[in-house]
Formats: structure tokens, sequence, C-alpha cells
């Protein structure tokens, strides 16, 4: 195709044009992004979060800025992350702080320096868990078991446990701030006999990880006479298990040269509102007599004795009774009522059975909107704000204390 070179002919303006478009992309600069999250603007932040942010076109790499001041960098100072969209920080963020950060996009062309700041606020350390207390061994305890079972009161908020281990002298670390998940208790890794040794417990929850946690306890462990008979575990349930069936019993394994066990089981770490110390002589399981509560964590502790005595620090292990959906029978919600004052079916009630505890009940008409909000054994009288509601179906939902809500309608006739 030829191109007259007319300043009137069409087409040479238009390669005159696609000549100059293209030779300002290829020598442009990328385009500023924008961080995705945390947003601009958001505020309770936690103070563990990662930065994410939408890729720019023609970005071949990123620089991060960030800092608690505008144009500040005392947490992040020029850090190329390459081609990424996210990055992960070392540490934490400091909380009730404004956090500034600015991402610069480049390519070969060099870097785009006009990308605005954004900031968002970190969350104070009050939605932070406090730090947790260790139960056993007590402290400064002697002849501790060298394969211990530690165990420590739960933290408020925590959603689980950083646990370290070590001597006094700190050059030899048995565990360093290892995971431990939300449990109050644990089983030492075998220790050396004769040494004192430090514990930390530090929770943690979603928002970050407790602070001014240090050391909390130490013990010295015994020599090889410290044990008198080593522990045991379940076999059956199984120690983390859930919907176990109300009736079941247990089994554990059997330890060798022991006498009996002794069994302990309640339904709170360390309790014993289900079985106190029972001796149950020398066999491997146990069949409670009644039903167990549902939708409860059970915690049993298992120790074996000989004639020299029992075995100290046995582990706590723990499973979950099954809790099925109740019916509207199970509850004894009512189909109806008649609220006309004539001394029958006035109210709506439900109530806590021995098995089901409520925590509340709410009412809705037909169109979702909220009616009443009760507790239980309290009922409704069918009005709302003191007004007479007709009669028509209406709908409910029971919130349980220790299962799952129940949903369904009732009438009211009048």
């Amino acid at each position: 195709m030829k191109i007259s070179g007319n300043c009137f002919d069409p087409l040479f303006w238009a390669c005159i044009t696609c000549l100059l478009f293209c030779s300002m992309v290829m020598g442009q600069a990328p385009t500023c992004t924008q961080l995705k999250f945390p947003a601009d603007g958001d505020v309770d932040v936690s103070l563990s979060t990662d930065l994410e942010w939408d890729a720019s076109p023609l970005a071949t790499g990123y620089v991060l800025l960030v800092g608690t001041s505008v144009g500040g960098r005392d947490i992040l100072d020029n850090v190329n992350v390459g081609n990424v969209t996210e990055y992960s920080l070392s540490s934490d963020l400091p909380p009730l702080q404004n956090i500034h950060v600015a991402i610069i996009p480049y390519n070969d062309q060099g870097l785009n320096g006009s990308c605005a700041e954004v900031v968002f606020t970190t969350i104070s350390l009050d939605g932070l868990p406090g730090c947790a207390t260790f139960t056993s061994p007590g402290h400064a305890a002697q002849d501790v078991a060298i394969t211990p079972n530690l165990t420590w009161d739960s933290a408020i908020d925590a959603s689980g446990y950083f646990l370290t281990i070590g001597t006094t002298t700190g050059n030899n670390i048995i565990l360093n701030n290892a995971d431990v998940g939300n449990a109050t208790s644990f089983t030492s890794p075998r220790l050396m006999e004769n040494t004192t040794y430090y514990v930390a417990i530090v929770p943690y929850n979603d928002l970050g990880v407790a602070t001014g946690c240090g050391v909390q306890s130490s013990f010295t462990t015994g020599g090889p006479s410290g044990d008198i008979i080593g522990c045991t575990s379940l076999l059956s349930p199984t120690n983390g298990a859930t919907n176990i069936p109300a009736s079941t019993g247990i089994s554990w394994a059997s330890e060798t040269d022991a006498l009996g066990y002794f069994l302990t089981v309640g339904t709170t770490n360390n309790g014993d509102d289900i079985l106190r110390s029972l001796d149950v002589g020398n066999t491997t399981s146990y069949q409670f007599s009644n039903d167990l509560p549902r939708g409860t964590t059970i915690f049993v502790t298992i120790n074996p004795y000989t004639d020299q005595g029992r075995a100290q620090n046995c582990i706590e292990e723990s499973f979950t009774i099954e809790f099925p959906l109740p019916t509207p029978d199970d509850l004894g919600v009512p189909s109806f009522f008649t609220p006309n004052n004539d001394g029958y079916n006035d109210t709506w009630i439900v109530s806590s059975s021995q098995d089901i505890s409520i925590q509340n009940i709410s009412v809705f008409n037909r169109f979702g909107k909220l009616i009443k909000q009760f507790s239980p054994d309290q009922g409704w009288d069918g009005t709302f704000n003191g007004r007479n509601l007709p009669s028509d179906s209406y709908w409910y939902s029971v919130e349980l204390t220790n299962g799952p809500s129940l949903q369904g309608f009732f009438a009211l006739k009048r």
C-alpha cells in the first residue's frame, strides 16, 4: 500500500498517529496502583496484616515505603519487592497507629514516584489476648518427670499459644515459640535429667500476639528414679475426637507394671466434676453410669499406679460429645398461641431443659423484621411497641449455648 505523503491524505495522518502512540507506550512508566487490603481509611486493622494491591499495567516490579507518618519509612524503607502484588511484613505493626503506605511501580523506563499514599489505622492492644499462667508443673517444682505434661490457664480471647522450653543458660532450646494450637496442655519432648528448665507460653489470636509475656515458670527434672511409672493415653475415643455419642465409654493403653489406674474426668480443663481420681483397678476401660452432656468437651486424665505410687504429670486428653440438632419437640416449642387473656396459651414461651440450654430467642414477622428478642422462660405476648399484632405466622430462632440454633415458625391466633 502506498502513502502519498499529502497532508490532506487521511491514511497519512492515521499512520502518524499510530507511530506517536506506539512510541509513547514503549517509553511509558507504569501507572499507579491501589492498595486493596487493607483499604485506604480502614480502621481496626490486625497488627499482623499483610499488604495486597492491584497490579499496575506495564509494571515489572514495585517498591514499598511504609511508615507511621506522612512520607514515613520507619517500617519499610524503599524495599524492592519484585513483580508481586502482596507482601508479608516481617514483624507486627504498632497498635493504634496510622500506617502510611506508598506503592511505587517501576519498569525499564523508571519509577512512578507520583503515586499517592494510603493510610489505615491498626487496632489497639485491647483486642489482643492477655498472658496465660502455668499451672503444672508448679513454679520451681523439683523432681519433675523428664517428659512432663505442661498445663496452663486459658487466656481470654486466645485462639492459640506459642510455647518455649529451654535451659537456664539458654544454650539448649527444646522448643522455640512452637505453635501448640488452642490447647491448654502439652507433653514435653524428653528432657535431660537433673536439669532446670524455663518455660514461656504466649497466647495469640487473629489480631496478633500477646505482649509482655516473658518466662512464666521454671522447674527441675529428677533423676532416672524420678518416674515411678510411665503415663498412658486414650485409645477410644482418641484425643481431639468430635461427634462422640453421649453414651460412650473410654479405653486406654495398658502400662507395663501398672497395678491400676486413677481416672479423673471433667467438663473443663483440669476439671473433676464427673470423676475425681477414681481408682478403677487394673482395667483399661470404663463405662460411665450416665450419658455425658451433649455438645460438651470432656477432659480425661489417666494416672497409672504401682505400689510405689502413681505416675505424675500425665497429659490431659479430651474429646467432644455430639450435639444432634434438636427438634421443636425437644425444646417444647409451641406451634401456636392465643393471646386473648383467657388464661390459656396467652404467651408463646420456650424454656431450657436439663440437656439443652437456651441463650436467647428471637421472633420475626413473615418479612424477616425482628419483632422481639428475649431470654428463655420470659415468653412473648403477641405485641410490638405496645400494639397487638394480627393473627399470622411468625418465625423464630432459638440460639443455644452449647449447640446449633433452631429455626421454625408458629401461629398467632386471636
